[in-house]
């Protein structure tokens, strides 16, 4: 597939569904516009979205899953905004199908129950995903997703200006600390580096 598809579209969540007379296909929830369909296997769109953002699938999830504890569902950081969740989505019908899909963090809305082990995740845009697990394990995956992107950025010095700024002034009537001078170096020389031109 075009890698430009991943630079022209704000993926919202993919997973894999079955169409009648090409197999396994991946339903695209996009934040602009209808789902899209791609007549490849969600193995091989997850593929593609890993190589356009130059991520080592094999090792972000080594890597991470030692963070959470589980090589299993680990979820996948894109960048400092992005994280999806891999949950599973069906029951596969043959040995190689997939079941795993992904939904990003950030555009989850809010849970459904369905019953002991289904439940619709409703999207900000109102767009709902049915999911085969409880909300507790849905709830377990969210928290590992928060755990791992706050990892990923302390990782590579992302830090948000406005909490940084709230922290540093909450307490401007009391003299800086060794932290908030550090804070606040570390601060500059990231805008510094943003700025250079190459």
């Amino acid at each position: 597939m075009e890698q430009d598809f991943f630079q022209n579209h704000n993926i919202l969540a993919f997973y894999p569904e079955y169409s009648d007379g090409i197999g396994e296909i991946t339903r695209v929830l996009v934040s602009q516009g209808e789902d899209l369909i791609i007549p490849v296997t969600s193995r091989s769109f997850k593929a593609n979205l890993c190589k356009f953002y130059s991520i080592d699938y094999e090792s972000s999830r080594k890597k991470f899953g030692k963070i959470i504890g589980s090589v299993n569902c680990v979820p996948l950081p894109i960048n400092s905004n992005k994280i999806f969740l891999q949950l599973k989505m069906r029951i596969p019908e043959f040995k190689s199908d997939g079941a795993m899909g992904y939904i990003d963090l950030n555009c989850i809305k809010g849970q459904i129950k369905k019953d002991i082990k289904t439940t619709v995740i409703v999207l900000k845009d109102g767009r709902q995903v049915r999911v085969l697990y409880s909300m507790s394990t849905i709830n377990k995956h969210m928290k590992n997703a928060r755990l791992i992107l706050e990892f990923y950025k302390k990782e590579r010095g992302y830090i948000t200006y406005p909490e940084t700024l709230e922290k540093l002034y909450s307490s401007y009537d009391k003299p800086a600390t060794k932290a908030d001078i550090a804070i606040l170096a570390r601060e500059i020389a990231t805008l510094k580096n943003s700025l250079k031109v190459f």
